[in-house]
């Protein structure tokens, strides 16, 4: 009997993440890490209603399955803090986790975190600092928008490289918005991504930028001007691109501006500009939301089952 090369094997056990969990080998946990991110697939999202507490969501069915506390993810490895403030990884897919080193830092002012990974040493780093907010990786740096000085009045998007550990300024685009309810900065497809909510002629706009080549100031291209009559402001958040790159999953928040109305999902198609409701159960009536990637990746060889 004919034998299955070994490559289509690989390329048949990527499709199968329930057999993916007893496989160990470094080449085929890229290969499927690989092919999650490039197809889309093996996705969650991760809701946090408030402080560290996150709900995980299935990205494919959209059903809620799980409360977790979390610091950020990163292919699919979940940095997290407990009530002891240890901080730990944790691959949910392997269900393994390792204790990360306790280092002892000053206490003056707020201290956030950022989780993400240098393929050039092939290390996952955890980036803690003063006075910033949560950071979201993006071209093997972790991005925070901050102040340049105390005495300064306007923030700027600051990136630390993982691999040589040094801070970068990174331009934002020129849109005209004197007076914004709401704009963020996060990362979509790979690419750094701009969204921001505004007023034009009675109606509310949200646009959505992404930096096309990273450092470029001159790439930044807006990808969506949705125009929303009637709508109440809200936060308007892209999260992914569906598997076809035809429509947006964004993530509607009114927490800002009206507490009547609870946060939900839509897709955007970018082509026709037609807007769908995603239904999701059980969900909190506010919530902050990150996109997760499951991944075969391994901890250290002290990890904890």
């Amino acid at each position: 009997m004919a034998r299955v090369p070994h490559e289509l094997t690989i390329d048949i056990l990527c499709h199968l993440s329930s057999w993916c969990s007893s496989i160990e080998d470094p080449d085929f946990i890229k290969l499927h890490l690989s092919h999650s991110l490039k197809t889309n697939t093996n996705h969650s999202l991760l809701l946090r209603p408030c402080g560290y507490h996150f709900f995980s969501v299935n990205y494919d069915s959209l059903k809620t399955t799980q409360t977790l506390k979390i610091l950020g993810s990163c292919n699919g490895l979940l940095a997290l803090k407990n009530n002891k403030k240890r901080i730990f990884l944790w691959n949910p897919s392997t269900r393994k986790s390792q204790v990360l080193p306790s280092t002892e830092i000053g206490r003056a002012g707020l201290t956030f975190y950022g989780f993400g990974y240098d393929p050039i040493s092939d290390e996952y780093n955890v980036v803690r600092m003063l006075n910033k907010r949560f950071g979201f990786l993006a071209n093997n740096a972790m991005h925070w928008m901050a102040f340049k000085s105390p005495q300064s009045g306007k923030e700027n998007l600051a990136g630390f490289d993982l691999a040589s550990e040094e801070f970068r300024s990174v331009e934002l685009p020129d849109f005209c918005l004197d007076e914004p309810f709401w704009f963020g900065i996060g990362t979509m497809g790979g690419y750094l991504c701009l969204s921001a909510v505004h007023g034009e002629l009675g109606d509310i706009v949200a646009d959505v930028w992404i930096m096309k080549e990273y450092g470029v100031k001159e790439s930044w291209s807006k990808l969506i001007s949705w125009n929303q009559p009637h709508y109440i402001p809200s936060v308007v958040v892209p999260l992914a691109f569906s598997k076809n790159g035809k429509k947006v999953l964004f993530n509607i928040g009114y927490q800002w501006f009206s507490f009547d109305e609870r946060d939900r999902f839509v897709w955007y198609d970018v082509g026709s500009e037609r807007v769908e409701n995603v239904e999701i159960k059980g969900l909190p009536t506010s919530f902050d939301v990150h996109l997760y990637v499951e991944s075969l990746v391994p901890l250290n060889s002290n990890a904890q089952q």
